[in-house]
């Protein structure tokens, strides 16, 4: 059979999509939640034959005859297996390496969604490289939280099942850090976001603790930074920075990895997007040594960091089963036994992506002396502005998202006279941040457009802006009403942004900071999960740094 991933805050209309398309027989549903948007839509979907559920409750009043409990789909099992014994081991024989083992849905940050098509030889090659970065051993733990329509997901359990180690999930999404302190992984594996929110509750922590632990806390950070810089330019430290490093992670680094479950830690790896160097410097700081890989549906695991070879701008080596090439136009062609084998009804998508046996991965970078791939930003997102000078967005927004006041970013310029970024605030971060300061607030829109707000968040372009140039300093802002939503087609389901749709949605207020006006309406229509719509008229202030 071929998997498909489904990420469980879908609504139903995208979950007909992705059944419709997949041509999927069967689902498998952790609850009623997940079961309710399967009979929802059940008579749109004649080829779904069965709904397996494992979480009974509030099903015991379902009589729908496409559900099957996870219970009596064993007990069907065990039934066939007793009358056909050799089943399971003739399946596993007529199988074949080149057989497709599932489809992985693209994030569609350009349009629609497309089927990617991996085979198990894909998946063990790329399990292979995650291997070849990350020696692993048999007393290893290995803890997943990724979904399982994510491929980066899909590496790590494909190491589990060529590799030595112990793998675990969450019980549930609501328990993550509760079973992390309980399982202590030896290796973790998180999207840039969780790595980027967990820094910021961290931050946030701190600054609401009492004076001497805000002081301590300062100063055992500066000592772990001190720590990385000694490992970055390969210096022994000397015996007093050893002792003072040892106090500072028996004090307080420590204590904040085992808060969060990673006290035994040893490999920490993220992918998908950019994470700002500042976020992979916090981190191995507190003692956490992050690890890039790089890959996608199509190209298949390309790169990654090796323990000792870990540079915070980079993108790791490349896979000894990847070839990887520049082009003219600074774009990463791929290709290898790594790589995907289509699009499922796409073939002529597929002859875009693929050319000459070559992957284009629609990403700009180069590779430099060390033989480490660089990774600058989507081609289709590279910009420039009006006088000729070259910038990357996605870069800027790593770095705004390293505040913990500021949980997305979107930056404009594209042919314009200076860079302007869209911002959505933390809310429960700025919220506790008003509330200290008196500041009274109703709702999120109401918060996010306070003079005394735009003023905070001002403090921190202002520091993203002293690491830049003039000519790429972030010279206006605005704070949205909302936040980013993947239900409204503003991210992707791997949260990435949509740029074209969203300089489209709000070109009002872009035209506006472009214009030289104070403010401007902005109209969005909202579409919730049900199928309701409703329209949000909001008065955007615009600010400078």
């Amino acid at each position: 059979g071929i998997s498909v991933g489904i990420y469980t805050v879908m609504g139903p209309a995208q979950v007909q999509f992705m059944v419709r398309h997949s041509e999927s027989s069967y689902a498998i549903a952790n609850d009623q939640e997940q079961v309710d948007k399967f009979l929802e839509i059940k008579d749109k979907v004649p080829g779904l034959r069965k709904v397996i559920y494992w979480d009974p409750r509030g099903l015991r009043h379902y009589n729908d005859p496409l559900l099957l409990s996870y219970a009596e789909a064993i007990e069907l099992g065990k039934a066939y297996e007793k009358t056909h014994p050799d089943a399971f081991m003739q399946s596993v024989g007529m199988g074949s390496e080149d057989d497709i083992a599932a489809y992985y849905y693209t994030s569609g940050t350009s349009g629609e969604p497309k089927a990617g098509m991996v085979s198990h030889k894909t998946l063990i090659y790329s399990g292979g490289a995650f291997l070849e970065f990350n020696a692993l051993a048999h007393d290893d733990n290995l803890f997943s939280y990724l979904p399982a329509a994510w491929i980066g997901e899909a590496w790590a359990t494909a190491a589990h099942l060529k590799g030595p180690v112990i793998l675990n999930f969450a019980e549930e999404p609501e328990t993550v850090q509760e079973d992390m302190r309980e399982i202590g992984p030896t290796v973790v594996s998180y999207g840039p976001r969780q790595w980027e929110d967990m820094a910021r509750t961290i931050q946030v922590r701190i600054s609401e603790a009492a004076y001497i632990n805000r002081l301590l806390y300062k100063i055992c950070l500066a000592i772990g930074y001190r720590r990385v810089d000694f490992i970055e330019k390969n210096i022994k430290a000397n015996p007093l920075w050893k002792f003072l490093i040892a106090l500072a992670d028996a004090l307080v680094l420590y204590p904040l990895r085992e808060n969060f479950g990673l006290k035994k830690c040893r490999i920490a790896t993220t992918g998908s997007s950019a994470m700002s160097v500042d976020t992979f410097r916090f981190w191995s700081a507190l003692g956490v040594r992050l690890k890039q890989i790089y890959g996608s549906t199509e190209a298949g695991l390309v790169a990654g960091h090796r323990s000792n070879e870990i540079y915070f701008e980079t993108l790791g080596n490349i896979a000894s089963c990847a070839e990887v090439k520049i082009s003219d136009e600074q774009e990463i062609l791929v290709r290898g036994p790594q790589m995907f084998c289509g699009y499922f009804k796409g073939q002529k998508k597929a002859e875009g992506t693929v050319v000459d046996g070559w992957v284009h991965t629609g990403d700009a970078g180069f590779i430099d002396k060390k033989g480490h791939l660089i990774f600058l930003d989507r081609l289709s997102d590279m910009s420039t502005l009006s006088n000729g000078t070259k910038y990357a967005p996605q870069y800027i927004e790593g770095r705004l998202r390293f505040s913990p006041y500021i949980k997305d970013a979107m930056s404009l310029g594209e042919k314009r006279d200076y860079i302007s970024v869209i911002v959505i605030i933390d809310f429960a971060n700025v919220g506790k941040w008003a509330e200290e300061h008196h500041i009274n607030y109703t709702t999120f829109t109401d918060l996010s457009q306070k003079k005394e707000i735009a003023g905070l968040i001002g403090q921190d372009i202002r520091r993203v802006n002293e690491g830049f140039p003039d000519e790429t300093k972030v010279k206006k802002y605005v704070l949205l009403h909302k936040e980013f939503d993947p239900d409204e087609e503003e991210l992707t389901r791997t949260r990435k942004i949509r740029r074209g749709f969203m300089e489209e949605r709000y070109h009002n207020l872009v035209e506006a900071i472009y214009n030289d006006e104070s403010g401007a309406e902005v109209e969005t229509v909202v579409k919730y999960q049900d199928g309701r719509q409703a329209i949000m008229k909001t008065h955007i202030k615009i600010w400078k740094p």
